[in-house]
């Protein structure tokens, strides 16, 4: 081997290496991430942004519990130290025996210092405020939690909608994927009965026309898949660059006869986070028509404090620590009783008070109404999804059956493939219709769990028994 083959053979190694590392690489990236339903929802809960906001507003249950405690329901303390100060000042005038003023003989500036450290408590309130206030951030905190139940509990009807959407539009890309394999066996076909002078030139054309066609359905439906994919993956809330993939999962399709709508709506009037979150607003709604009525109450503030100041003349007692002078203290209590203080605008604010109430009220009612219907609407759903799905099974056998008997007439010469054409058309439409009708009742008890605002699931008496997918 030639010295210029010596030195060009590492260096073609090394550029080997590292173009399979970045075909490595690549593939590592390329790979998608299997998803079952379950790791899907877990990633959601942790991941989908408008969730993780509701969570972190609710952080702010403690510090501002803490906080209201400390500033508002606990005297407020305050420490003071070192608070000095330097004076002077020149008196031209006097008082004399008498006390009139007259000049005074010798007008000299006279100059003082003086030092005071204080720790003082101090507490202000007026009427019930006190209680109001701990109410205030009670409801504040529940209204929290409930909006973060509440964001959880769409997130996880909105993974589950969307992972059942990639079901359905995966489950109708295999089915046109099997119809291009039924438009190639007839095509098969054709092309025999061609050769043996049974049938036309036509007859193959149009058989490999339906082949074209259906692979152009399947492309358009591969690619609704893919679409499906990235909704759910918005959704959930991943950043990774891989594609996902969804695993197999068994749909809850059964008979929803067991359902009783009466029930369901007493079982969402207690769970349902929409409106829980309607109770909070009223009881809000009704604190406020008590703070406004607590502004007849007299304000008490009422404190102490204990204190050292030394006070001299010049600056003897600037930054003095007074650690030898004697501990004073005062304590203090005032009242303010407003009797005409904004007495038409405390009326008004009162009036307000009372009229949100009462539209909270009716907006509570008119959620609760609106609620019962949604349900027992989606009951009803429910059950006409279940009718069509039974159908749509049923009209797929009786089609099946008819294009197996249609493919034997035109092998026997007595059909056309024009009519054979309408045969299969209508079996890969009641295919389609099946796979259609089965994830629309998943949708429809989706929509039933989303109105109750938990899952119905376990509370079915069906007769049957789920159905598989």
């Amino acid at each position: 081997m030639s010295a210029r083959w010596r030195s060009v053979v590492p260096v073609l190694a090394l550029a080997s290496l590292i173009a399979s590392g970045a075909n490595s690489a690549a593939a590592q990236e390329s790979e998608a991430l299997s998803l079952t339903l379950e790791q899907a929802l877990g990633l959601a809960a942790g991941s989908n942004p408008a969730l993780r906001q509701a969570t972190n507003n609710a952080l702010l249950n403690g510090v501002e519990m803490r906080t209201t405690w400390l500033d508002q329901l606990l005297p407020s303390a305050s420490l003071t130290l070192f608070q000095t100060g330097f004076n002077g000042n020149l008196q031209r005038q006097a008082l004399d025996n008498f006390g009139d003023p007259i000049a005074r003989p010798s007008a000299d500036w006279n100059f003082f210092s003086r030092t005071t450290h204080n720790l003082g408590l101090r507490w202000d309130f007026q009427g019930a405020s006190l209680f109001q206030v701990h109410r205030r951030q009670k409801l504040v905190n529940e209204d929290r939690a409930l909006a973060e139940l509440r964001a959880l509990t769409d997130v996880q009807i909105q993974v589950q909608r969307l992972y059942v959407d990639a079901l359905e539009q995966r489950a109708l890309m295999r089915a046109e994927d099997a119809l291009i394999e039924s438009r190639s066996i007839d095509l098969e076909v054709a092309e025999r009965l061609f050769s043996l002078a049974f049938k036309t030139r036509v007859d193959v054309l149009n058989a490999e026309l339906a082949i074209e066609q259906q692979t152009l359905a399947f492309h358009q439906q591969e690619a609704a898949y893919q679409r499906a994919l990235l909704s759910l993956k918005t959704a959930i809330g991943l950043t990774d660059a891989r594609p996902i993939e969804i695993a197999d999962e068994d749909l809850p399709v059964f008979d929803p006869v067991g359902f009783d709508a009466s029930a369901l709506v007493s079982r969402a009037m207690e769970v349902n986070p929409a409106l829980r979150q309607s109770e909070v607003a009223i009881s809000s709604a009704m604190l406020g028509v008590s703070e406004r009525r607590r502004e007849w109450w007299p304000q008490v503030s009422m404190g102490i404090d204990v204190f050292r100041q030394d006070f001299g003349s010049g600056g003897e007692a600037l930054f003095d620590p007074s650690v030898s002078q004697d501990l004073e203290s005062q304590f203090f209590i005032n009242f303010s009783i407003p009797v005409l203080n904004g007495v038409f605008q405390q009326r008004a604010e009162q009036q307000r008070a009372s009229v949100a109430l009462s539209n909270e009220r009716e907006s509570d009612r008119q959620a609760r109404l609106e609620l019962e219907a949604a349900i027992r609407g989606a009951v009803l759903d429910l059950g006409n999804e279940w009718t069509s799905f039974r159908l749509s099974e049923r009209s797929n056998v009786i089609a099946e059956e008819a294009l197996r008997l249609a493919r034997e007439e035109y092998r026997l010469g007595t059909r056309s493939f024009e009519d054979l054409r309408s045969s299969f058309q209508v079996e890969a439409d009641t295919r389609r219709q099946v796979i259609t009708a089965r994830h629309a009742f998943v949708d429809a008890l989706l929509a039933l769990e989303e109105a109750v605002g938990t899952s119905v699931r376990e509370t079915i008496r069906a007769s049957t028994g789920p159905e598989g997918t």
